[in-house]
C-alpha cells in the first residue's frame, strides 16, 4: 500500500511539477538565446536599431524574469508539498483518504518519499537552468575540471592530515555531510507538515493563521529542545568546548554529528506529533 500511495502522490505531483520544470528550461533557453543575440556585432551592424533596442529590452526582461523564477522554484516546490499534504489530509479530501486502509504513518512516509524526490528534481533543474543560461558550456567544463582537480590534489597531499584532524577517512565524513543535509531538509518538511496539523487544532477558521503560529510554536520549540540537548552533552562530554577551541576538524566533526543527532531526534518527534493528530486529532469540520 506504501508503495501505491507513493506512486499515486508522484504522478499527482509530477502533472503540475513537469510543466513548471519544462517551463523553466525553456525561459532559460530563450534568455540564452537573447543574449547570443545581443552579443552579435554583425547582426547589431547590419538591424534596425529599434529592433536591436526590442531585443535588449526582451533579454532583460527574460533575465529578470528567470531570476525571480530560479529563486522562486525550490521556494514553491516546498510550498507546494506541504499544500499538497494539506489539501489531501485536512481538507474535504482527507474524508476519502482517512478512511484508506493504511495508517498515517503510511500517508506521512508517502508524502516524505515524494518531498525528497521533488526537492532533488527541483535542484536539478534549477542547476541545469544555470548551465544553460550561462553558456559558455566548455570554460565551465574546464571550471569544473579544475575544482575536481584542486580537491584531488588536495586530498591527496593533505589527506592524512585531514584524517587525522577529523577522526574518520574522507569518505566517511562525505557520507555524514550527506546523511546530514538529508536530515535537516527531512526536518524542515516534517516542521511545515506539523504546523499544517497543529494549526487546524489551533484555529479551524483561519487555517493558514494558524498554521504559521503553530510553525512558530514549534520552532521555538525546537531551539529549546536543542538547548536542553546540548545541556545534556555538555554535562556528558565537560570538555566539549575546549574540543571545539583545540581542534578546527575535530570541531567540524562534533558539529556535522551532533546537528545530525539533533536533527533525527526532532524530526522523529515531528513526524510522531503529526500522525499522532492526524490519528487522534483530525477535524475535518
Amino acid at each position: 500500500m506504501l508503495g501505491k500511495l507513493t506512486k499515486h502522490e508522484f504522478l499527482a505531483c509530477g502533472r503540475v511539477a513537469l510543466p513548471t520544470y519544462i517551463a523553466m528550461l525553456v525561459l532559460a533557453a530563450i534568455g540564452r538565446f537573447l543574449t547570443w543575440l545581443t552579443s552579435r556585432q554583425y547582426l547589431i551592424d547590419n538591424v534596425p536599431t529599434t529592433f536591436v533596442k526590442i531585443i535588449k529590452i526582451l533579454s532583460s526582461l527574460i533575465s529578470t524574469v528567470y531570476t525571480i523564477a530560479f529563486v522562486a522554484l525550490i521556494v514553491l516546490t516546498l510550498v507546494f508539498l506541504v499544500y499538497r499534504f494539506y489539501k489531501n489530509f485536512f481538507t474535504d479530501e482527507g474524508y476519502l483518504m482517512m478512511t484508506l486502509p493504511v495508517r498515517p504513518v503510511s500517508l506521512i512516509t508517502s508524502k516524505m518519499f515524494n518531498s525528497w524526490i521533488f526537492i532533488l528534481f527541483s535542484a536539478i533543474i534549477a542547476i541545469g537552468s544555470l548551465y544553460i543560461t550561462l553558456g559558455h558550456y566548455d570554460q565551465l567544463m574546464d571550471l569544473f575540471g579544475t575544482m575536481f582537480d584542486s580537491i584531488k590534489d588536495v586530498i591527496n597531499r593533505e589527506g592524512d592530515y585531514l584524517r587525522d584532524e577529523l577522526g574518520v577517512p574522507l569518505w566517511v565524513f562525505g557520507v555524514e555531510l550527506v546523511l546530514f543535509f538529508f536530515l535537516l531538509i527531512t526536518r524542515y518538511v516534517l516542521s511545515w507538515y506539523t504546523a499544517v496539523g497543529f494549526g487546524m487544532l489551533l484555529s479551524k477558521k483561519h487555517k493558514i493563521l494558524g498554521t504559521i503560529i503553530a510553525y512558530i510554536i514549534l520552532d521555538i520549540a525546537s531551539y529549546v529542545l536543542i538547548g536542553i540537548f546540548l545541556a545534556i552533552a555538555t554535562s556528558i562530554l565537560p570538555n566539549y568546548y575546549e574540543i571545539l577551541a583545540s581542534s578546527g576538524g575535530k570541531a567540524l566533526q562534533i558539529t556535522v554529528i551532533g546537528n545530525s543527532i539533533i536533527n533525527l531526534l526532532l524530526g522523529g518527534l515531528l513526524f510522531w506529533f503529526t500522525s499522532y493528530i492526524m490519528k487522534h486529532k483530525l477535524n475535518l469540520d
